[in-house]
């Protein structure tokens, strides 16, 4: 986001409205999101959050990149270790912020290319980058099979979580070790 002429952006107002949005997301959801709500926890005004985001989908989008910013999981070199920490990351931020209508809205048709891409770039691919990189750094140890298709394997991983939402089924409480489990098996490989 860049500001033209005038006075410089106050970067705490950013920050409370970003954190204002992921408490308002967790408590109302997206179709409860009220930015005059957001202003007023954040301390601000409507027009202040429109200076800095086009639309709700655009500050929703910011709030959920900002959310998965915050202590992403550092790989520690144990690839399976590494993978289940990458998943129990995930499921923090998609019910942290009550994320998950994001996705199924970046899906729709009413969202600019510009919020699409940018929800891409800022929250789909650094998360699918991370996970590709535990699931390498294990066919590069031998901890996989050579042939084993890295590309579906690491949609399976976060797409199990889509798949229990879909069915109103709550993910069990040891999801991510499961879900990384039955991948790395389907992988070639056994799970410590």
């Amino acid at each position: 986001m860049t500001t033209g002429t005038g006075r410089p952006r106050d970067a705490t107002i950013d920050v409370a409205v970003l954190e204002a949005t992921l408490r308002q997301l967790a408590r109302d959801g997206m179709g409860g999101l009220s930015l005059a709500a957001v202003a007023a926890e954040a301390g601000t005004t409507r027009p202040a959050i429109y200076r800095r985001w086009a639309d709700k989908s655009a500050l929703v989008v910011d709030a959920v990149a900002h959310l998965a910013a915050v202590d992403p999981p550092v790989a520690r070199g144990e690839p399976f270790a590494d993978l289940v920490a990458e998943l129990e990351h995930f499921r923090h931020c998609i019910t942290e912020a009550a994320a998950l209508p994001l996705a199924g809205l970046m899906m729709g048709d009413g969202v600019t290319p510009a919020v699409r891409d940018q929800y891409a770039r800022e929250v789909v691919r650094p998360r699918r980058a991370r996970i590709r990189a535990c699931l390498e750094s294990a066919l590069a140890r031998g901890e996989l099979s050579p042939d084993a298709d890295l590309a579906v394997a690491g949609s399976f991983l976060t797409g199990s979580w889509y798949a229990f939402a879909l069915s109103d089924t709550t993910p069990p409480d040891d999801w991510a070790r499961r879900t990384a489990t039955l991948v790395w098996r389907a992988c070639g490989g056994s799970p410590p």
